[in-house]
């Protein structure tokens, strides 16, 4: 078969693509809105600009003692400042793949098809576990 072949589409498989086509539209919408706000001043930088160039070099530890930022989840509690807002939209554009699945789940479940509801759920469970930092590649 090539890759012009007319193939079949089910129904989820539409839902879900429809729920990542806006789903990354909107992330990608905060991510330049996100990204102006910090240009134009709204709220102030936890790191001024000026600033970047020197913690960028820092080790991590370092790094992390002189911004006041924590590990892990720890930027949610800064992101009233304006570089931070980018670190949440960023956030957001990753969590489309997961709203995807939450669709598929539930319309796996209204058809009534609990093998493939359950897949969907144990994507979810991998992804944030993964985003969360559970599961870490050392």
């Amino acid at each position: 078969m090539g890759l012009n072949d007319a193939r079949e589409v089910s129904a989820e498989q539409l839902a879900f693509a429809r729920w990542i086509d806006v789903g990354t539209r909107v992330g990608l919408a905060a991510v330049v809105l996100a990204f102006a706000a910090y240009l134009a001043g709204f709220s102030d930088p936890l790191v001024p600009m000026a600033e970047l160039p020197r913690v960028w070099s820092l080790p991590v530890g370092e790094y992390l003692a002189r911004t006041g930022l924590a590990t892990g989840w720890g930027w949610i509690a800064h992101v009233g400042h304006a570089d931070i807002l980018n670190v949440a939209a960023v956030a957001l554009l990753a969590l489309v793949t997961v709203a995807g699945y939450l669709r598929l789940v539930a319309a796996y479940v209204a058809g009534g098809d609990r093998v493939y509801a359950a897949l969907a759920v144990a994507e979810i469970v991998v992804l944030v576990a993964a985003a969360s930092g559970l599961i870490a590649g050392h």
